[in-house]
């Protein structure tokens, strides 16, 4: 599967999922993408190139995308079971969708895809 083709995809995922927009009326207008991505073979510990049996995708939102995510699969990870304890962390997950806010980095979210099984996966190593 070509990156492109990829991309689309992921494209067409998230803005199909119709969820709700914090502090703006719901919409099904498609918004732009900022982040970026990775095709890897093996796992997200121990990424190696992609094969043709062993190919997965992980994505990374920013901006105002992770920030629409972030607001929408709220509620927060309680703090024991967050990824990091440092003060001003905020992480919250739904299935394979990953979440977290910081005060200096601000929003980002994390998806990961199986391009053999074509299903979702972690995106990131917590």
């Amino acid at each position: 599967m070509r990156k492109g083709s990829v991309l689309v995809c992921c494209v067409f995922f998230l803005s199909s999922l119709n969820m709700p927009v914090a502090n703006s009326e719901p919409s099904a207008e498609a918004r732009s993408l900022k982040g970026s991505y990775q095709i890897y073979g093996g796992s997200l510990a121990e990424m190696q190139p992609p094969s043709p049996g062993d190919a997965h995708v992980t994505f990374r939102f920013k901006g105002r995308s992770a920030s629409d995510l972030f607001d929408s699969i709220g509620p927060d990870v309680k703090k024991q079971d967050a990824c990091s304890g440092v003060a001003g962390y905020r992480e919250r997950r739904r299935g394979h969708l990953l979440c977290v806010r910081t005060k200096e980095d601000g929003p980002a979210c994390y998806l990961g895809l199986d391009l053999r099984k074509g299903k979702s996966d972690a995106g990131a190593v917590c």
